[in-house]
């Protein structure tokens, strides 16, 4: 078996108010087993930023600028669940894990709970992923209102092959430091200040936060995501965040939204580009 190179642990946490009253009733107690869930599901986008730390030690300060992540969610993380991410050398040449343009530099991760079993695997490296030329890019990038009220979600009306109407996201310099306290509990200096980096949990939790800003549903899932950065990606500025569906299907009862995400900066720089797996109708409710 391979070694980990790297190792960091910390014990999960709900990232939000145990209540029917949010807008996911996956993340409450009373929401999770009515789909029959043994606890409140943490949100996977939270999940992920506990990794964030061991892949930054892994890959540098490089792959926040120009880097990517390639991951799928395995199994529902609960609050008081030990998760420990570890990342580990390439395999030996032949091996499987995708590589970046160039030649450059990548990892294999894993989080997985003190029992062993794995919650979140992928890839990560630097510069260009394979996957990053099948991204759509959104022709419509003007930011508009959200929808009041918006609409329900479904699979009669997912708008596949269409671009979502794009959003504007300030985000400030303090809002940068208040998601790495809540959410990633990450105290590093990188996320605070007047050169304040966006928290990579922060950008990947953009692409569900851009389908709410038209349309609502009453419980999801995040399945996974491939996110490449493309510049730094600098709090302080107000973001556009714009995006298109690229695909709908049915799965083991669940119904799934394919969304590739465009985020860019107030000058029109494009920051990273994202495509994440959400389960929007999760079966056996």
């Amino acid at each position: 078996m391979t070694t980990p190179t790297i190792e960091r642990s910390i014990t999960a946490f709900l990232d939000g108010e145990d209540s029917l009253e949010i807008d996911n009733i996956i993340h409450s107690t009373e929401g999770a087993a009515h789909f029959g869930f043994e606890g409140a599901l943490v949100g996977g986008v939270t999940v992920y930023s506990w990794a964030v730390p061991a892949l930054i030690e892994g890959l540098g300060e490089e792959w926040l600028d120009s880097g990517w992540i390639d991951f799928r969610l395995r199994r529902p993380v609960y609050p008081g669940d030990e998760i420990t991410t570890r990342v580990f050398p390439l395999p030996p040449s032949g091996g499987k894990l995708p590589q970046a343009e160039g030649g450059s530099s990548s990892i294999e991760f894993s989080m997985s709970k003190a029992d062993g079993e794995v919650c979140i695997a992928g890839t990560a490296g630097l510069g260009r992923a394979e996957f990053y030329a099948d991204l759509a890019v959104a022709q419509d990038r003007s930011p508009v209102p959200p929808a009041d009220p918006p609409t329900l979600l479904t699979p009669q009306n997912l708008p596949i092959g269409e671009d979502l109407p794009a959003m504007a996201v300030p985000m400030s310099i303090e809002d940068a430091a208040d998601y790495a306290d809540q959410f990633a509990r990450d105290p590093h200096a990188r996320w605070r200040g007047e050169n304040a980096r966006l928290h990579p949990g922060w950008i990947a939790g953009r692409c569900v936060r851009l389908t709410k800003h038209m349309y609502n549903y009453p419980a999801g899932i995040h399945a996974g995501s491939q996110i490449q950065m493309l510049a730094p990606a600098k709090a302080g500025q107000t973001l556009v965040v714009s995006g298109h569906v690229t695909d709908g299907y049915r799965r083991k009862l669940h119904e799934y939204c394919l969304l590739d995400v465009t985020i860019s900066s107030e000058s029109g720089e494009d920051l990273a580009r994202l495509r994440h797996r959400t389960i929007y109708q999760v079966g056996g409710g």
